[in-house]
């Protein structure tokens, strides 16, 4: 077999793992085509309840943006029937269905090593991507996951997370959003089972002991703000996914026009780490 005919099956492999997840879910074919699939990979979940509105109005304005990929939702949810308090809870299943989604990411990436892959989460779907992340192996790397009002405790530890992502780990958060991420999480509680405010309102935190947490250095915050209203947000829970936001906001990202946020973790540079060396012996 020929190398052309050689990435020619694997990318036909990769697309047929990637249409048996959509199974009946929302996909459109038209953009999961071979060559959206030669251009990359955007797997984008929605939050809990399996409605998927924002995932379609996120997937629109990408695509309104020029971000020729292909863009698979993946609908992890059990579905309007199972309500949202059981995909909250059951957290055994949930990362169940975490770990087929790090095969269906590995199988593309295997196929094509040399293409960007994007996962986005909004709220419940945002730990979905964390978790996807820790179930792959070290040698599947993503270029970058972005989460929309992360609905996971601030303390929780991406470090593991992070040993995925070879670029950035955007989050994304409001001190709006109080119904859902504060209110919401306190009483029913967040993906990983704390009754607590979530990092959709506050953004995530550097945990103390942390696996690794020169990690964190791809990590950068967004706190909503009243200039993120001219891209369609006005501060709510749905405003990350709003077909405007992704064109305007989310899309320069995923082209590589925008690297927005604050950095979480700042790591000195060789020339000062020497500097602090010499100072330190100096010293000693």
């Amino acid at each position: 077999m020929t190398a052309g005919r050689g990435r020619a099956a694997t990318l036909l492999l990769a697309g047929a793992a990637i249409l048996a997840a959509a199974g009946c879910g929302p996909d459109k074919g038209a953009y999961l085509t071979a060559d959206r699939l030669r251009s990359g990979l955007v797997v984008s979940l929605d939050g809990v309840g399996g409605y998927n509105w924002g995932t379609r109005w996120l997937r629109n304005g990408l695509d309104e943006a020029g971000v020729g990929a292909a863009i698979h939702i993946y609908d992890w949810s059990k579905g309007p029937g199972g309500m949202f308090v059981a995909d909250l809870t059951d957290r055994a299943r949930n990362r169940a269905v975490a770990q087929d989604l790090a095969r269906t990411v590995a199988t593309y990436v295997a196929a094509m090593p040399d293409r960007p892959v994007t996962l986005i989460g909004h709220s419940g779907g945002a730990a979905m991507v964390v978790w996807a992340l820790e179930a792959m192996p070290e040698s599947c790397r993503v270029d970058r996951a972005i989460l929309l009002a992360p609905a996971l405790a601030p303390a929780y530890d991406l470090s593991e997370a992070l040993k995925r992502v070879d670029k950035r780990m955007y989050v994304m958060h409001s001190p709006a959003d109080v119904g859902l991420m504060a209110a919401g999480t306190m009483i029913f509680g967040t993906m990983d089972g704390q009754h607590s405010v979530s990092a959709g309102l506050t953004g995530f935190e550097l945990p103390a002991q942390a696996a690794d947490v020169h990690q964190y250095a791809k990590v950068r915050q967004i706190q909503w703000s009243l200039d993120l209203v001219k891209s369609g947000h006005l501060g709510g829970h749905m405003g990350w996914t709003t077909t405007r936001f992704a064109r305007d906001y989310l899309a320069p990202i995923l082209l590589g026009l925008s690297d927005p946020g604050q950095p979480m973790l700042r790591l000195p540079s060789p020339g000062c780490q020497a500097d602090d060396d010499r100072h330190a012996r100096s010293q000693g």
